[in-house]
């Protein structure tokens, strides 16, 4: 784990999205390699130590972030519809009025298309 000091004058909270950390003036402390990478770009705030010492300092790395909730999509039973039932969810739902003259299976796919095409992720 990379050790990192700050050698600025005054106290500070970096702005790394996750860390946040307060550091005060000549301060040392081992943090993860992708925080000391982004930490020492800044090299007038920040510098790299390579104390032995510090071993024994729990690491300090970014915070993890929260994986967004995939929504399930809606699970509807298209094949125990009958014809009736189709054409009222075609048209309440995607407001399509289908050919009542079709057969059964016919309009089965045409729903069954409206809603992929309408409630299926890109």
């Amino acid at each position: 784990m990379p050790k990192v000091k700050y050698i600025a004058t005054g106290i500070k909270i970096d702005s790394i999205n996750g860390v946040g950390l307060r550091w005060e003036p000549d301060q040392v402390r081992n943090v993860s390699a992708e925080v000391a990478e982004r930490l020492l770009v800044y090299s007038d705030t920040w510098m790299r130590v390579y104390d032995e010492t510090l071993d024994n300092v729990v690491p300090i790395g970014l915070a993890q972030a929260e994986k967004p909730v995939e929504e399930p999509l809606p699970v509807i039973d298209f094949h125990s519809m009958r014809k009736k039932a189709l054409l009222e969810f075609a048209e309440r739902k995607y407001n399509e009025r289908l050919d009542r003259r079709q057969n059964e299976g016919t309009i089965r796919h045409k729903v069954i298309a409206l809603f992929s095409k309408n409630e299926m992720p890109d």
